[in-house]
């Protein structure tokens, strides 16, 4: 076997082996975790190309932790309280009593079905509570589940995790102790944890805040402040309490995200990539530090072992979790489909294993080879079953017919106001604030920020969305729209405007051209500007499609057509939905035609 590589081509192939294997993860539409754990099994000790302890040398262990920290860091930003409406009750039961129901059902099926000890089952248990934002969300934007699931989940993803590592370390730090810890030990250690966790996070964001709010801080510099505070609440939280670290930037997140006055868009921006990269080259490193031998020396127990934890603990936690919850059934199911597990088990896995071993205990290993199956194994099984198991049940709709449009002026709002006029789900998406504001105040449902940006498609409630028209007047950012999303909708699912250039370009993009004529989103914002308006007529046997075209002459244009079954049919170039009782045609005409006011059946905004 070739000696490791060291340095810069070590460093080289662990940032590019993770690029290339998230790239592919996303054209195949595969966990991500999946390919990264498998590539570090296969570089480490497969091929011995890698090697993170010789690498990183006594680095390697607080970089995990740090990068860790920024991971939950960012995924606080993405926790808004306006998304707990009605489940905060949900998400506290399943971060508290949920998380007891886990711990003692995986820890009697440590002892019972994987033959492990006492002491490894309750560590184990104790690691596997947590389930972790990095699969998880990823998994609710597939499966885009109504409202309130997708926020409910990812609260759930987030808070755990620093409540699962801080009670994975009191277990440790009792059963490494040559003297079992005593209940008040416990008990001080937890007071300790939220004291300095808590209560750094909450100062460490309100100072950064007020500091950003009051343009102390340049906007050049906005990210690194942002990351050194980051890093120094962490290192301070650890310092006094061990592990406090995770709760103190998990905190610290949600406090800015909740902070109406400050605009964090473009540092929750820089911030996914970096978190996209940490994960990549967290997930390499630590499969390359295991062994064959560690994890199949349990065998078919740590399938059985994992089998547990789908089968009985997540559902027994759920139903503990939502006993008097108003949730639906069909909710409290899907909620038991869905605990893959990810980095910071993998991560506090590593960390605590070597910690275990160092205290004397000979079956360390064994920690490992429980919970390494659990990871890949369960993300295999939730990213299979969610999505099937989300449109049996009626809490993913099979066939959505709502629309997200990408662009918020004049054009997109009134084509929006149409659409949800006639009841279809209806999102739009811009950058400039001006437009976003604007279309809340009609009771468009919007996101202002960039479309492109992975913190929307992470926190964008995508549920009942089953289209994308892109009509920015950038034929650049419409194309890279289209193929952002272009796994999410599918490609007949995709429209946008005709670019005013067209030629060889307008060919050369995604998506199919919208309207008869190929209207561009300028053309159609001037004859909003005009006067015209989007009018919804509905066809009947008595006033036919022969009728709808003598009231509609030309330059009147037909926008989409709404079937008696209520599918939404865009018309694009070239082809023109087939037109029969029962179908509303949305029609972009002038407001002054004489034969519109001889329409009974014709509606529109004013």
């Amino acid at each position: 076997m070739p000696a490791p590589l060291t340095g810069l081509p070590a460093l080289a192939l662990v940032l590019g082996l993770g690029a290339a294997l998230q790239w592919g993860a996303w054209r195949l539409r595969i966990p991500a975790i999946l390919f990264l754990l498998c590539a570090g099994f296969l570089v480490g000790p497969v091929l011995g190309l890698l090697d993170p302890d010789q690498l990183f040398g006594s680095s390697f262990r607080p970089l995990v932790s740090l990068a860790v920290g920024l991971i939950l860091f960012e995924g606080g930003l993405t926790l808004r309280f306006d998304e707990l409406r009605g489940s905060g009750a949900v998400v506290r039961n399943l971060v508290t009593l949920g998380v007891a129901v886990t711990w003692v059902v995986s820890t009697l099926a440590g002892i019972h079905l994987a033959g492990v000890d006492f002491d490894v089952a309750l560590l184990v248990g104790a690691i596997l509570v947590l389930t972790g934002p990095t699969v998880v969300i990823p998994l609710v934007r597939h499966v885009r589940p109504h409202p309130p699931l997708g926020p409910i989940l990812r609260w759930e993803g987030i808070l755990v995790d620093p409540i699962g590592a801080v009670l994975a370390l009191l277990v440790l730090q009792a059963l490494a102790s040559p003297e079992r810890a005593t209940v008040g030990q416990i008990g001080l250690a937890i007071l300790r944890t939220l004291l300095y966790g808590g209560g750094l996070g909450v100062v460490a964001a309100l100072g950064l805040a007020r500091t950003l709010e009051r343009f102390v801080v340049p906007d050049m510099l906005h990210v690194p402040v942002t990351l050194g505070a980051v890093a120094v609440t962490f290192g301070l939280a650890n310092g006094l309490q061990p592990e406090a670290g995770l709760l103190a930037v998990t905190v610290m997140g949600i406090v800015l995200a909740n902070r109406r006055s400050l605009d964090l868009a473009h540092i929750a921006e820089w911030k996914e990539h970096l978190a996209t990269v940490l994960l990549s080259v967290l997930f390499l490193c630590i499969a390359a530090r295991l062994s064959l031998d560690d994890l199949t020396q349990l065998g078919w127990r740590a399938v059985l072992y994992t089998a547990a934890l789908i089968l009985v603990a997540r559902p027994l936690a759920v139903l503990a979790s939502t006993v008097r919850s108003r949730l639906p059934w069909r909710d409290r199911v899907f909620l038991m489909a869905m605990a893959p597990r990810g980095i910071v088990v993998a991560a506090v896995t590593s960390e605590f294993s070597l910690h275990y071993e160092q205290s004397g205990h000979a079956n360390a290993a064994q920690i490992v080879a429980l919970v390494f199956p659990v990871i890949v194994l369960t993300v295999l099984f939730y990213g299979i079953v969610a999505r099937p198991l989300a449109r049996r049940l009626g809490v993913a709709a099979a066939d959505p017919q709502g629309v997200l449009l990408v662009g918020a002026d004049l054009a997109g709002r009134e084509l929006g106001c149409a659409l949800h006029d006639q009841g279809f789900d209806v999102l739009l998406v811009d950058t400039n604030p001006r437009n976003a504001a604007a279309a809340r105040t009609l009771g468009l449902r919007t996101w202002h920020g960039s479309v492109l940006s992975t913190r929307f498609a992470e926190e964008a409630e995508l549920a009942g969305i089953g289209s994308l028209v892109a009509m920015t007047p950038s034929s650049e950012v419409n194309r890279l729209a289209l193929r952002q999303l272009q796994a999410t909708f599918g490609r007949a699912r995709l429209f946008r405007t005709a670019n005013l250039t067209g030629g060889h370009d307008e060919q050369q993009m995604p998506g199919r051209v919208l309207f008869h004529d190929g209207l561009s989103v300028e053309a159609m914002r001037s004859r909003l500007q005009a006067g015209d308006r989007i009018r919804a007529t509905k066809l009947t046997e008595q006033f036919g499609p022969a009728d709808y075209a003598a009231l509609y002459p030309p330059p009147a244009m037909p926008l989409a057509v709404v079937t008696p079954d209520r599918r939404l049919e865009f018309v694009v170039a070239g082809q023109m939905p087939p037109l029969r009782a029962g179908c509303t045609v949305l029609t972009l005409a002038p407001t002054a035609t004489p034969a519109v006011e001889r329409s009974p059946s014709d509606s529109q905004r004013g």
